[in-house]
């Protein structure tokens, strides 16, 4: 396992990470001389200091397109139970209007035979 670079040793390379992510050969050259460390334990350590950044960065982007995929997926939750409401309302209105058509034919067929009961008697009366 890998030994864990000292506080003295990391505080440098913080510091040097915060001007740039990418090192130059002479600062990386600089850094290996106030550190004690390898040029390729410093290239190693920013190498990895980088990728955790950009871990960090695709989870809070992450985070943020859940967050607002959350919020439209609650968004259409409320519009899908509007929806359902005025459907159910829709289909109310709609039996409501079937059953009100049905009774306004069957007044239609009575009223039909009360002529034809008419002109029946008429015809019988002899008028």
């Amino acid at each position: 396992m890998a030994k864990r670079f000292a506080k003295h040793q990391i505080e440098p390379l913080k510091a040097a990470f915060q001007e740039s992510s990418h090192l130059s050969k002479p600062t990386k050259m600089e850094l290996a001389a106030a550190t004690g460390l390898d040029v390729e334990q410093i290239a190693s350590w920013f190498s990895r200091k980088r990728a955790r950044k950009r871990a960090k960065q695709t989870i809070s982007e992450l985070e943020v397109a859940h967050s607002r995929l959350q919020q439209e997926l609650d968004l259409s939750r409320e519009t899908e139970a509007e929806l359902q409401k005025e459907l159910q309302e829709c289909q109310k209105r709609e039996a409501e209007l079937q059953e009100e058509n049905r009774r306004l034919k069957q007044r239609v067929a009575v009223l039909e035979g009360d002529t034809h009961l008419v002109s029946l008697m008429r015809f019988l009366n002899g008028y």
